[in-house]
């Protein structure tokens, strides 16, 4: 996966001479460092795939690993030891989806878990309100640059986020936009630092569905929400469920 925000095209060209690949090599090195060095104005740590403080769990996914990682908040929660539960669901969830949403992240909270979600609007929000409601930490995996907040919406959340302990995640570096494509990585990132997924509520066609991909690819445990009737709303759930893809709970 490429590092987003650093053209290489350039670079890559058979039509460029030694020394004009030379060039184009160095302007890129210096981008780098010019962009690690404001990060680090604003606090942000950057993990590369080989420094020893780089997750496991993320080194364990082999080509899908990304090669750096920016932080903001407590490094701590990354630790080996420490058990991370990713609850996750739709945008647009009904009351009942967002309500589980919610209570999952309290309820897994109070049990000395770390919450991982996406920080988006519906659900994950849902799920990283009702950790920090139960006095837990809880890390959001962005699809953006830290010095953007995607969605605006949930600006103040990320603030609450990091003023209660929690991290601020990301493959991007500053300036980078969230997109579908991004977003869709930052999907795989959830599932590989998670021991386990729970999926709140989400019709077949949606985001968390490929965040249940990547759980099952990585091998981790996989669960869904089960309700009494299905609906379109929670369609996705019912499709895991039947195909024995997750436990239902």
């Amino acid at each position: 996966m490429q590092y987003v925000g650093m053209k290489s095209s350039r670079i890559m060209s058979p039509k460029l001479t030694p020394e004009e690949y030379a060039e184009a090599f160095e302007t890129c090195i210096d981008k780098a460092e010019n962009v690690i060095s404001m990060q680090e104005e604003y606090g942000i740590t950057t993990l590369t795939f080989q420094d020893e403080f780089f997750p496991h769990s993320l080194r364990k996914i082999g080509y899908d690993c990304p090669p750096m990682i920016h932080c903001l908040g407590d490094m701590s929660l990354l630790d080996p030891k420490a058990n991370r539960i990713a609850i996750i669901g739709a945008r647009a969830a009904s009351p009942t989806g967002l309500r589980k949403a919610y209570e999952l992240g309290k309820q897994f909270a109070e049990e000395d878990n770390i919450i991982v979600s996406g920080l988006a609007l519906g659900c994950d929000k849902a799920a990283h309100e009702g950790c920090l409601d139960a006095g837990g930490q809880t890390i959001a995996i962005v699809a953006s640059g830290l010095n953007i907040v995607h969605p605006k919406e949930n600006t103040s959340l990320q603030q609450r986020i990091l003023e209660s302990g929690g991290l601020i995640l990301t493959e991007q570096p500053f300036g980078v936009k969230a997109n579908p494509t991004r977003l869709v990585a930052r999907n795989r990132l959830q599932a590989a630092l998670s021991s386990t997924v729970i999926l709140a509520e989400c019709p077949e066609q949606s985001g968390s569905m490929h965040t249940m991909r990547f759980a099952r690819k990585y091998h981790k445990r996989c669960l869904v929400v089960s309700y009494p009737e299905y609906n379109d709303k929670n369609a996705g759930n019912e499709l895991l469920i039947n195909l024995n893809l997750a436990k239902s709970i």
